[in-house]
Order: C-alpha cells, then sequence, then structure tokens
C-alpha cells in the first residue's frame, strides 16, 4: 500500500455540505490503518482576530508559497475584486500552499481533509460575480499539479436551491448568503456553481484526480466513496 500522505481538497458552493462530509469521513475512518483528521487541526484561517498570529506564521514560510500569493493577487487584479476579505483569502492561500508543500514532503501516513481549500479562496474571491478571466486561475492549479503535492479533488454538489434553505438553517458559521432574500441568494450561488464549473474543467484538463459527490444523496454512501477513492489512491 502506498504510504504517502494524501490531501483531500473539498470544493462546492456555501451549504452543499462539505463540512458534514468532511466530518463524517474523519468520524467513519478513524481506526483504520492511517490517521485521518482535518486541517483546522494544524494551521488556522485566517481572520480579523489573529492577524497577528498570522504574520508571525507568514515568516516560515517557503519562498515558493509567496509566489503562490503573487498569483492569487494578480487574479484577484484582473478581476477586480479589492476588499479586506479577499486579502485574507490571499494569506490564506500562500499558508494552505506552504502547508500543503511540507507536509507533502514527510515520510507520514496520513489523509487530511481540507474543506476550505485554495479551490474554494478562489471562488470566494469572485463571490457574487462570474469569473471575468481563467488565466490566473490556470496558472495556480497548474502550479498545484506540477509540485506533485499529493493534493486531491473533491467535488461537493448538492442544488443551489437546497443549499441556500440549508443555510438558512445553519447556526455560528454565518454565510454572507444568509443576509440576502432567497432569490438574490439563490441567484448568487448559481454564479458561484458556475464559477465552480469552470475551475473543475481546468482541474481536469491538468489531469488533477478528482471526484464528484453529490450530497442529495445519503452521507454513509458518499463516506463510502470517498473511502474508496481513497483505498484506490494508496494501492
Amino acid at each position: 500500500m502506498n504510504k504517502d500522505i494524501i490531501l483531500l481538497e473539498f470544493n462546492g458552493v456555501p451549504g452543499s455540505g462539505k463540512t458534514t462530509l468532511s466530518n463524517s469521513v474523519i468520524a467513519n475512518l478513524n481506526g483504520i490503518d492511517y490517521p485521518v483528521y482535518s486541517y483546522h487541526k494544524i494551521i488556522k484561517k485566517p481572520t480579523r482576530k489573529n492577524l497577528k498570529l498570522l504574520f508571525k506564521y507568514l515568516i516560515h514560510v517557503k519562498c515558493s508559497s509567496f509566489r503562490m500569493g503573487c498569483l492569487g493577487m494578480l487574479y484577484l487584479l484582473t478581476n477586480k475584486k479589492f476588499n479586506r476579505e479577499n486579502w485574507l483569502r490571499i494569506v490564506s492561500i500562500i499558508i494552505l500552499y506552504d502547508f500543503y508543500q511540507k507536509k507533502s514532503m514527510e515520510n507520514s501516513d496520513e489523509v487530511i481533509l481540507v474543506d476550505q481549500g485554495i479551490i474554494q479562496q478562489i471562488v470566494s474571491i469572485s463571490y457574487e460575480t462570474e469569473l471575468i478571466s481563467d488565466r490566473f486561475v490556470k496558472k495556480i492549479i497548474a502550479r498545484l499539479k506540477k509540485k506533485n503535492l499529493h493534493l486531491y479533488i473533491i467535488n461537493v454538489d448538492l442544488d443551489v436551491t437546497e443549499s441556500f434553505d440549508r443555510l438558512n438553517l445553519r447556526v455560528g458559521n454565518v454565510s454572507r448568503i444568509q443576509n440576502m432574500n432567497r432569490k438574490k441568494g439563490i441567484e448568487t450561488l448559481k454564479i458561484q456553481q458556475n464559477n465552480f464549473d469552470i475551475i473543475r474543467e481546468i482541474i481536469r484538463k491538468t489531469g488533477m484526480d478528482s471526484i464528484d459527490i453529490n450530497t442529495q444523496v445519503s452521507v454513509d454512501e458518499n463516506v463510502l466513496i470517498i473511502k474508496d477513492f481513497i483505498v484506490k489512491i494508496k494501492s
């Protein structure tokens, strides 16, 4: 069995069930021959509350991680999405890429689940608007593929209407879409889904391994699909 580390990025619109599915995979795959856990146990997402910690973290990142950040900034500039949240997403891309590089060099037999990964950050930058250009998206994904980071993609799908309804049942981690009326919220999710579809096509063309999951199906069924995907990677 292949002993390399596996990094799984879960990508999908808000409310599609990424975190629920990720947590279910962790709960159901623990106790097998290798540890399965969330990247949240290792790194913290950039927020206004922990910027000092983040800047301390940035001092230790690899130079190549900053190059990925430059690609992210060029993407941001091209799509004309300037705001504080998006600059934090660029920091998040730098931190995640650095994390992926360092973990891929470790001789460890782990499966790490990432439910707010680099692809998710790219789509979140666009938010309510369609991609103006996918030029730098292609460069970012090509770099991810080229580095052989043991990164695999889980595309999570759910009808956008149902995603919106699920969001409005959520407590705690509040999405901006929850503050929209139903029509506006569903329109925003449709735009995000279209952006994901564009990026997923780029992922397929690069040859990165990915699978599609629809959370309309039961969680147990999807956990089995992901488990089989992991076993296939490790075989």
